[in-house]
């Protein structure tokens, strides 16, 4: 994918050539031995540039083509875990976003992963084409801090501007650029931006960045952050945000029921699912008064819906709200405070409507870590911009000391997934299991959801809170992909704490796979017979479905009622490897295939792997024809006197032929003297010191 094109430039410029002098020695401090990828030129409203976005190969290898950096991130962000440390989350790839101008912060941002130019240029494009044609190409990126936007162009001249999240989309230049200077003056209009002051303050933090050692840095963060939850975009960002503080409240202090299981959704802003959205994600997006049909909330509703959402879940919250800007230094003091004092909270900017979950604060250049909503999901930002900010908070009360989290079925761990988890089987008893952190409480009650968290259905009430419970899945529960539990701690009566899967698990009534016994996966075999065995005790099966594959074709197949299967060694060739596969069937009908395991053949009863054959031994096969009266094998000298036998495909002895003449006739019929059918045979040439076999094709 082509770079945009560079803009004009800017007012109180910076040169090129130390902006990225500014922008490899913060990569070496952050990524020794980095090696540097593309510079994206990023414009503004006025189409000059503002910024320059770097990208880093951050284990010092060469930096890849596009579409390799693009699968490699896509990769890592949906490995991430519900219980991943963002903290301490690494990519192959970093960057570094630095500003064009002298009186913006010098380094707006910068962290793992890379930027929307990969992560989601290639879907933009897509989109653009769908409205302006396949001529559609990328011609500007937009940076309204800390926001960026795709610009594509036709043949023609016309142009559309796609948000990066994809919540909006302008169908011209100018109704882009009439928007965002609508919105920046009525910024200026309700709250006041002291240009001046701001290019004061940034130049100064240019003569600072330029002579800084970027190795001398000391980092704070609240407790546990490691358990800060990291939760996909939806609704909105500052519900988001608000969620994720709140999901951390949860999970490290004495308040349980904030988050007390998950649920899928379509999300019409940026119009695909998102599979694991925790209940006050969506809880802060009402309290908030979000809209989300953008994905838009006004900064005066976030500490309200903070309290809303604690209150109706039990809790008290107070929340410190500081407003920052050149008055105050943004908010510093406020920042560092609340995480010295172990809060979280949700930091918004109105440079760009945005809102993240801030956990920690670099110094002495004065950076807040983000969860960001967006692609990367922990990064490093400037407190400070061209405009106000916004910290709000939660100190809650109230918290009771029993808490709960569900431990198995645990369902799809991978970041906004489905189709992963276990899979539990109707009629089987499965072990649920919690953990109660050595705090039991009276009861536990559990719920169902077959339908991924919108409705609930009672498993068990009034179970002892003793970490499991075992659950007979009966007959009524039908097959489904979308299973979800949700567990709910009492003491008494009052509700202490809440959990669910994150993810989905599968139900099936089919039966699972059963175990494989044997040949153990990747054996050598040195002699026949090979049998296949599975363990019946494994699964509820009234037969099973045996399969051999070899280079990606089924060669062998065989239903059975007993749990193994035997292979006529005429399958096989020496020195090569193959599968095998089963599967089980009950009362609901087949059940899928397992894993396949692999086996080497070491033993000569089949066909030699060169097909090659000595020349005193070797049989010919001519031409095979049934109207010629059967089929004619020509044998080598040292061949006569020796067995000849012919085996059908699934290797059952058809007939045996004398071999006292070099010339062996054989009429097409088998032992009995009933003709055989047309099809694949085997036969087979055994002397004292070598066995000698070769396939052919019997036709009618």
């Amino acid at each position: 994918m082509p770079l945009p094109e560079p803009g004009t430039t800017p007012q109180n410029a910076v040169d090129f050539r130390v902006v990225q002098e500014l922008a490899l020695r913060k990569a070496q401090a952050e990524w020794p031995g980095c090696q540097k990828g593309p510079v994206v030129p990023y414009v503004d409203e006025n189409g000059a540039t503002v910024a320059y976005m770097f990208h880093f190969r951050t284990d010092g290898t060469k930096f890849p083509v596009y579409d390799q950096v693009r699968m490699d991130i896509l990769q890592e962000r949906f490995g991430l875990l519900p219980n991943t440390d963002i903290r301490h989350w690494r990519s192959k790839y970093g960057h570094i976003l630095v500003s064009a101008r002298s009186d913006r912060v010098p380094i707006p941002c910068y962290g793992y992963g890379a930027s929307d130019y990969y992560a989601v240029g290639k879907k933009a494009l897509a989109r653009a084409r769908e409205i302006l044609g396949s001529d559609a190409m990328l011609s500007r990126m937009y940076f309204i801090f800390p926001g960026t936007f795709f610009e594509f162009s036709d043949n023609d001249g016309k142009q559309i501007i796609i948000s990066s999240l994809f919540d909006q989309v302008w169908q011209s230049r100018q109704l882009f650029v009439n928007e965002i200077r609508h919105h920046q003056q009525e910024l200026a209009n309700r709250y006041g931006i002291d240009e001046s002051e701001i290019a004061r303050i940034h130049r100064n933090d240019w003569n600072k960045a330029l002579k800084r050692d970027f190795t001398d840095y000391a980092e704070y963060f609240v407790p546990q952050v490691e358990r800060a939850p990291f939760y996909e975009w939806s609704y909105g960002c500052t519900p988001t945000s608000a969620a994720m503080v709140l999901g951390y409240i949860d999970r490290t202090q004495n308040y349980g029921r904030l988050v007390d299981w998950f649920w899928q959704r379509y999300d019409c802003v940026e119009g695909e699912m998102d599979w694991q959205i925790p209940n006050t994600q969506r809880e802060c997006a009402i309290a908030m008064h979000t809209d989300t049909l953008s994905g838009g909330t006004l900064v005066m509703y976030i500490a309200q819906g903070l309290q809303t959402v604690a209150s109706n879940n039990g809790y008290t919250v107070s929340t410190i709200s500081d407003q920052g800007g050149t008055h105050n230094d943004w908010a510093w003091n406020t920042i560092t405070s609340e995480i010295n004092s172990g809060h979280a909270f949700v930091w918004s900017v109105d440079w760009q409507h945005h809102s993240l979950a801030c956990f920690g604060y670099r110094t002495p250049d004065k950076y807040v870590f983000i969860h960001n909503t967006w692609w990367s999901p922990g990064d490093w930002w400037a407190h400070s911009g061209n405009g106000w900010s916004w910290v709000d908070s939660p100190h809650p009360s109230g918290g009771d000391p029993h808490k709960l989290e569900i431990t198995y079925p645990l369902g799809d761990t991978d970041y906004n997934s489905i189709g992963g988890g276990e899979v539990l089987q109707v009629s089987d008893t499965v072990d649920i299991t919690w953990n109660n952190f050595g705090n039991p409480a009276t009861k536990v009650d559990i719920d169902l959801s077959t339908d991924g968290g919108r409705t609930w259905q009672p498993v068990a009430g009034n179970v002892p809170d003793n970490g499991t419970y075992a659950w007979f899945i009966p007959l009524s529960v039908q097959s489904c992909d979308s299973a979800r539990l949700r567990l709910r701690q009492y003491q008494g009566s009052t509700l202490t704490s809440g959990d669910g899967n994150r993810g989905c698990f599968h139900i099936t009534r089919e039966p699972m796979p059963p175990d494989f016994l044997a040949p153990p996966n990747g054996m050598q075999i040195f002699e026949p017979p090979i049998v296949l065995r599975v363990d019946s005790g494994s699964v509820s099966a009234d037969s099973f479905d045996f399969r051999m594959v070899f280079g990606g074709d089924t060669i062998w197949r065989e239903p059975t009622v007993v749990p193994r299967c035997s292979l006529p060694d005429t399958l096989f060739t020496y020195g090569r490897s193959y599968k095998w596969t089963c599967r089980a069937h009950n009362q609901f009908g087949w059940g899928r295939l397992g894993t396949s395991w692999s086996f080497w053949v070491r033993f000569r009863a089949g066909l030699e792997e060169n097909g090659a054959t000595h020349s005193n031994y070797a049989f010919l096969v001519p031409g095979i024809n049934r109207l010629a009266g059967g089929v004619m094998f020509k044998l080598g000298q040292n061949a006569r006197g020796s067995g000849l036998v012919i085996y059908n495909a699934l290797g059952n002895r058809v007939v045996s032929l004398n071999t006292h003449n070099k010339n062996v006739f054989w009429n097409g019929r088998d032992q009995a003297g009933y003709r055989v059918r047309a099809g694949l045979y085997f036969v087979r040439l055994v002397s004292e010191t070598r066995t000698l076999t070769q396939k052919f094709l019997l036709v009618e």
